[in-house]
């Protein structure tokens, strides 16, 4: 419970200072079609995706038929005015009956701020019907002991890689990290870029910081988001050392690269590989590359690490102050309903909380497969893992040392990412 009887938080300094910019951004929607209540037979959900449009309504057509209510997505494409509207209009009567969210630290920050609907009894029925069990996962959609949204998908982060330029290379996909390194050695004689990997202005910066520490120390990795260890600790700066000698050997694209150009990249054979979530691989089968030659695989530890994968959960939300409460609450039980699954992740071409329930793609099908044999380890994405401010501070000193990835800005990235994390977890905590 928060303590309202304390002075003004930083945190509640931050959230004021977001009004105007999010008044702005509520005038500059529709206010007729973004924040009235929806028809009777229907639920407004507010996300930051326009592309997923088809798949809501795909999976609102399966709600409706279980429980009544089809979904009408309104979407804010700024990821920053979408997320000032939902705090914003989550204390008026224009919020939405339903959210995408994010899980971890980021939906603890709102869940505690009163924004979102407990929905506990959703995961109870989900486990007790045999839809979803996953206490791993469930614990980043909660917040004092309580579930406050549903998994909109599961995904794992893995290697995606191009089968033609893998078959004319000579290679197979690695199993251990030395197998791997002769991939990208070998990508590298014959001149192709063995792994885009963009990230120097974005969010991206953090996919190889979390899958390097992750891969060589999953207990440390957990403990570092936590605030229970240094990120000047020896498994941090073992990380850096192995990621900057990853660059020395002409591993990766240039830092500026945008995931948007992968599927073009992996058309015309220039690059070999791909880190990143497997929410991505639809991305490469609209831009027309072919189901059959789209592989994916997790990536192998470096050596002293174990199994162990980063997975992203996206969140489906209930707003506190939904017009339609039940209605939205009804619809978070049914979400977990392997027919709602299906038609979901069927347009998504991603994983589900469900295990039973994937797509017929080959890239996704080859993780789920190695995750149901080998029972990885699973981490939470490093973008959730820890409070929001912390996190997009170390995410630009990632992106910084992407651009001069060197033993010397190595250290100076860890020492300024300990320093804000001192700062950060007090904050979170005052």
């Amino acid at each position: 419970m928060i303590d309202t009887t304390r002075t003004v938080s930083r945190r509640t300094a931050l959230a004021a200072s977001f009004a105007g910019a999010a008044a702005l951004a509520l005038s500059a929607c529709e206010r007729g079609t973004l924040t009235k209540p929806a028809p009777a037979d229907t639920l407004s959900l507010f996300n930051d995706n326009p592309s997923w449009t088809p798949g809501y309504h795909a999976a609102g057509t399966e709600l409706r038929r279980l429980g009544g209510y089809r979904l009408a997505p309104q979407a804010v494409p700024n990821v920053s005015n979408y997320q000032q509207i939902v705090r914003m209009s989550a204390q008026t009567d224009s919020t939405a009956d339903l959210v995408k969210w994010w899980n971890g630290y980021r939906l603890r920050d709102v869940a505690r701020a009163g924004i979102l609907a407990d929905v506990t009894g959703a995961w109870d029925e989900a486990k007790s019907r045999g839809w979803c069990d996953d206490p791993a996962l469930r614990e980043t959609f909660t917040a004092d002991g309580r579930q406050y949204g549903v998994p909109l998908y599961k995904s794992y982060y893995a290697v995606f890689y191009s089968k033609p330029v893998f078959a004319r290379l000579g290679v197979e996909v690695p199993t251990t990290w030395q197998e791997f390194l002769h991939v990208v050695d070998t990508a590298h004689a014959r001149h192709i870029t063995p792994i885009s990997s963009g990230g120097a202005t974005s969010w991206e910066s953090s996919i190889w910081f979390q899958q390097l520490v992750n891969g060589l120390d999953h207990r440390f990795y957990l403990d570092l988001a936590a605030g229970k260890r240094s990120y000047t600790d020896a498994e941090c700066r073992q990380a850096m050392g192995v990621w900057s000698d990853l660059y020395r050997r002409g591993a990766f694209s240039s830092p500026d690269a945008s995931v948007s150009d992968l599927p073009g990249r992996f058309a015309q054979g220039t690059t070999a590989m791909c880190l990143h979530g497997t929410w991505n691989t639809g991305a490469f089968l609209t831009a027309g590359i072919k189901n059959a030659d789209l592989g994916a695989f997790l990536l192998p530890p470096p050596p002293g690490g174990t199994s162990s994968v980063v997975v992203e959960s996206g969140v489906l939300a209930v707003s506190a102050k939904a017009h339609k409460r039940q209605g939205a609450l009804d619809t978070a039980r049914t979400w977990f309903d392997p027919a709602v699954q299906r038609a979901w992740t069927g347009f998504l071409r991603d994983t589900s909380a469900d295990p039973s329930v994937v797509p017929d793609v080959g890239a996704v099908r080859e993780v789920a497969a190695q995750v149901r044999t080998q029972r990885p380890a699973q981490a939470i994405r490093y973008w959730e893992a820890s409070p929001p401010v912390l996190i997009e501070g170390n995410v630009q000193d990632l992106s910084a040392f992407m651009i001069d990835p060197t033993a010397a800005r190595a250290a100076r990235t860890l020492a300024s990412m300990q320093r804000r994390a001192e700062k950060e977890w007090k904050a979170w905590k005052s």
